[in-house]
């Protein structure tokens, strides 16, 4: 009897169905693999965002602790630039000790009548004033007023002003009387910009959120990316009277309006011994005077032609960047003001995201990254910005520079 042998193979269906199974396993595979890829180079470009964060915060936490908020900035660019805006500004540096003259009363006038700040600031001549018989343009005035001294009364505005407003209608953010209505707008210290000085007064540290591509930066921005941004400047005592008179831009920051024929600044000075220059502009020049504009802020970065230097890793997108400073009036000038008698603190807002050129390399959603804090200054003390008296005296009726200031 014979055995029959038979063999039995895989039917066409049967390999189609085997192929189609390995192909269905290997895209699986290769899709998780390829997930698995992206999120951990995700995870990783994340963490490095995150990184980067921590330590443009911690380089912020430690200017602040260096120094203290330039209440004196923040006065000069949000109420008198809002008054008096000058052309290409507003500037920052200038209108030293405008926001200290806020605190003081001008003492008693010659005449009796009530005294005002800013009109009446500043020791008063002895000699009657214009339109008495015996008043001379041509005297000089060796022979003060002692009652007309300026007094600082630790209240901005300075407490019984004839205006009678109170220290509710003034702070370093606004004024009443400069800008009417202005500090019903202020519910809170939050700004966009940071302003520091250091201790000894003659240092400041201006920082920002700085556009690096063109569009707009702000809050949460989707149309440019933007960076932290940072001027230094050092404070320059032209008349030698002992008080900073304006600020200038370091050596680092080359591009602070540098050439005489960049934009005439010296419109925005009503310093007496700059302003009575022949020429105001070439004495700026001479004495390396280069203070920078706000709105730079605003420019695309160009390392030629930029004022704020970004600190920003290039990687980085910061969305978003805002300061609350408290309190609202400087705590060693407002004394006598009770909800100012707290030490100065800023707290720091800021939202990092990818920059646009590195998300190609990254698809997919990238989440921001928010950190907040709250520092405390490190100045404890006064600093002096209010001029000597002897510097504003109203000799033959004049007005002292710092009324001309807001007029």
């Amino acid at each position: 009897m014979k055995k029959s042998f038979s063999t039995k193979g895989f039917t066409l269906a049967e390999v189609l169905v085997a192929m189609s199974l390995f192909s269905i396993v290997c895209t699986i595979a290769a899709t998780v693999l390829v997930d698995v890829v992206q999120l951990q180079k995700k995870s990783s470009i994340q963490n490095e965002i995150y990184e980067d964060a921590r330590i443009l915060m911690q380089q912020l936490t430690n200017e602040i602790q260096s120094g203290t908020i330039d209440y004196e900035e923040y006065y000069s660019v949000n109420v008198v630039q809002k008054k008096k805006l000058v052309t290409g500004g507003p500037f920052l540096g200038i209108n030293y000790g405008v926001y200290g003259s806020r605190f003081f009363d001008p003492g008693r006038r010659l005449d009796l009548q009530p005294a005002k700040n800013p009109e009446d600031l500043g020791i008063e001549c002895s000699y009657p004033r214009p339109g008495n018989p015996d008043y001379n343009v041509n005297k000089s005035c060796d022979i003060y007023f002692g009652d007309s001294t300026d007094l600082n009364t630790g209240q901005n505005p300075y407490k019984n002003n004839p205006d009678n407003y109170s220290a509710t209608e003034a702070n370093a953010l606004c004024d009443n009387k400069i800008n009417p209505n202005s500090c019903a707008a202020i519910t809170s210290g939050k700004v966009s910009d940071l302003y520091l000085i250091d201790s000894s007064g003659t240092h400041k540290t201006i920082i920002g959120q700085k556009n690096i591509t063109s569009g707009t930066c702000g809050k949460l921005a989707t149309s440019a990316d933007c960076a932290v941004a940072m001027i230094k400047m050092t404070g320059q005592d032209l008349d030698q009277n002992g008080i900073i008179d304006v600020f200038s831009c370091d050596a680092d920051y080359g591009n602070c309006i540098p050439s005489k024929n960049a934009i005439d600044i010296a419109p925005a000075f009503q310093y007496p011994f700059i302003i009575n220059q022949s020429s105001a502009k070439d004495y700026l020049y001479n004495n390396n005077i280069r203070i920078p504009q706000r709105d730079d802020l605003k420019v695309a970065y160009n390392s030629n032609t930029s004022q704020f230097i970004p600190i920003t890793p290039s990687r980085a997108n910061v969305k978003a960047l805002s300061f609350t400073i408290n309190p609202l009036d400087d705590p060693y000038k407002a004394y006598a003001e009770t909800g100012m008698q707290t030490q100065p603190t800023v707290t720091i807002s800021m939202t990092i995201d990818l920059a646009s050129a590195y998300k190609s390399d990254y698809p997919g959603a990238f989440p921001a990254v928010t950190l907040q804090t709250t520092v405390t200054a490190g100045v404890i003390g006064k600093i002096d910005s209010y001029p000597p008296v002897n510097d504003i005296l109203r000799e033959d009726g004049k007005r002292s520079w710092i009324y001309n200031v807001f007029n």
